[in-house]
């Protein structure tokens, strides 16, 4: 089999980095490969997963099953022979967003390549507080396991060796200096806003700190907020909440509101997928507030601020 130099790896984890992916490909047209790696199973992966493999060459997904440090050795060995099996040859540019991942840090130390190249995976790229800008080396276990099935790489070794980094957020500062904007949102034709909805952007509640979910669901109850937009990580389902179930992530479910004539009332408390839509026409942004998140939370919400977004009290 010849070597496919030629050839570009798209490296996925999230629905958000599929679709970026898309857009990569999009804006660089050549022949692509893509390998999309998952810690679970739903309708909104399989959507961007299927759709991104239309405009691959070869599509691979790898599924880490392993919940503790132990059972994931085994995902290490098991995803280093994957790679073995189905990534042989040599690829011109290796694109991939999460560059904290160790699975993709031993993926970047043993397929061959030519050049790294990196995309946004969310606010982490700009948010400073970030594990991204606040790394932490990995543990002595998987260091070791990791050495020993040969990795190479670490966070700030894809960051000094990215050629290029594709940012969805124009005018921001990023983690990686060469950046080129790239836009996941594109609407041809928009009609008249005749209609209004109210949307809450969910995220796991149990992940904020100082977040009462109790007092927020209240809040937003008490306003007249329609709609909840749940977090993929969310498992929780509240009584009395209408959620919308959709295989769209929000940023493409919000595009297709718009194009229908919709005005869109977005509530959130921190989720940074209403900075994904701030720029667009037809669509107001109100982050909701209190003292204990803002203790918490305070350049996130100064983040917020560099958007045209209304702080809500609650």
């Amino acid at each position: 089999m010849q070597e496919q130099s030629s050839r570009n790896l798209l490296v996925c984890l999230t629905p958000l980095q599929m679709l970026i992916a898309s857009k990569i490909v999009e804006q660089n047209p050549t022949s692509y490969d893509v390998l999309c790696l998952s810690y679970n199973e739903n309708e909104k992966y399989d959507y961007y997963f299927n759709k991104l493999s239309l405009v691959c060459e070869n599509s691979y997904r790898f599924i880490v099953y392993s919940e503790n440090k132990i059972y994931r050795i085994f995902d290490f060995v098991r995803f280093k022979f994957y790679l073995f099996k189905i990534l042989k040859n040599k690829y011109s540019k290796i694109y991939l967003a999460s560059i904290d991942n160790p699975f993709f840090h031993l993926l970047l130390s043993v397929v061959k390549k030519d050049q790294v190249l990196t995309f946004d995976d969310g606010t982490a790229n700009i948010y400073q507080e970030s594990n991204y800008y606040n790394y932490q080396d990995k543990s002595m276990l998987q260091t070791v396991i990791l050495n020993f099935l040969g990795n190479k790489y670490s966070t700030k070794k894809v960051i000094d060796e990215s050629q290029k980094h594709f940012s969805i957020y124009k005018g921001y500062k990023n983690i990686i200096d060469n950046t080129s904007y790239i836009s996941i949102i594109s609407i041809n034709k928009m009609l008249l806003a005749d209609k209004k909805i109210k949307i809450f952007l969910g995220q796991p509640f149990h992940d904020l700190k100082g977040g009462d979910s109790e007092k927020i669901l209240s809040f937003i109850k008490k306003i007249g907020v329609e709609y909840y937009f749940p977090h993929p990580r969310e498992k929780k389902r509240y009584d009395g909440i209408n959620y919308i179930e959709s295989p769209l992530i929000f940023e493409d479910y919000i595009l297709n509101l718009l194009t229908e004539g919709y005005l869109v009332e977005l509530y959130t408390v921190l989720s940074t997928a209403a900075l994904n839509v701030a720029s667009l026409k037809n669509i107001e942004i109100i982050v909701l507030y209190d003292e204990s998140l803002g203790r918490n939370y305070n350049e996130f919400y100064k983040l917020f601020e560099t958007i045209d977004c209304k702080i809500l009290n609650f």
